[in-house]
């Protein structure tokens, strides 16, 4: 059978696009334009939705799982069941946060800003503490989005990807040191829940949604040749 020419040389589009434009001029200029909420105006938000969710408010959102919802039905289980929560899902997958950032930021897409878009910084868009943390959520250039985005792979969109969120962890230390603290208290809950309901090979991907936010690997990996963090 004839397969053609086979090519073994690697090709990478954006170490083709680095060729001309300076990389780390780049990567300077997409960390500089993120939108993100202030520090004061994101603590009084978080602390709003940590108490909405402790009250098991009936307004919390979160992302449709898996395609076309078809995991949405374990999840809407699992969140009765273990946090006591009727949870909605966003009509868009985006709506809710394009919301809340807009009304946070005073930024309205297509109005005040062009050509950004709405952003998830650590993902864990399926867990009712993330989707709508205003620490998660940022408008992001869309020159800059293949770099964050899950279709795009290489060596430069790891760079960008770790110092992308490298910024917004100092940035909100505190408030996702609580999420942890959150998470850590009902983990062992969910993780049995996980355990008892959900098939085999779906379990590791409802677990995840539940993950602590640990970035020290980030530290060990951004250490540049001067010992210091880079970026």
């Amino acid at each position: 059978m004839d397969e053609g020419i086979i090519l073994t040389d690697r090709l990478d589009g954006y170490e083709q696009f680095f060729q001309i434009f300076p990389r780390e001029e780049f990567i300077e200029f997409g960390l500089k334009n993120i939108i993100s909420v202030d520090g004061a105006v994101a603590v009084n938000e978080w602390k709003t939705l940590v108490d909405r969710v402790h009250r098991q408010s009936p307004d919390l959102y979160v992302r449709d799982f898996g395609r076309n919802g078809n995991g949405n039905s374990h999840l809407s289980q699992l969140y009765k069941d273990v946090f006591g929560i009727t949870v909605n899902y966003d009509t868009t997958n985006n709506h809710q946060p394009t919301r809340l950032i807009q009304k946070l930021t005073g930024h309205r897409k297509n109005k005040t800003i062009f050509n950004y878009q709405v952003s998830h910084v650590f993902g864990h868009t399926k867990n009712v503490f993330c989707f709508t943390a205003p620490w998660n959520i940022v408008f992001i250039p869309k020159i800059i989005d293949p770099f964050t985005g899950h279709e795009a792979k290489g060596d430069y969109v790891e760079e960008f990807s770790k110092r992308f969120r490298m910024t917004f962890f100092r940035k909100f230390e505190e408030e996702i040191t609580e999420y942890n603290q959150e998470i850590d208290r009902i983990r062992p809950e969910i993780e049995r829940w996980i355990e008892l309901a959900v098939p085999d090979k779906h379990k590791r991907k409802y677990l995840k949604e539940f993950e602590e936010i640990r970035i020290e690997y980030l530290v060990r990996d951004l250490i540049s040749p001067n010992g210091r963090i880079a970026g």
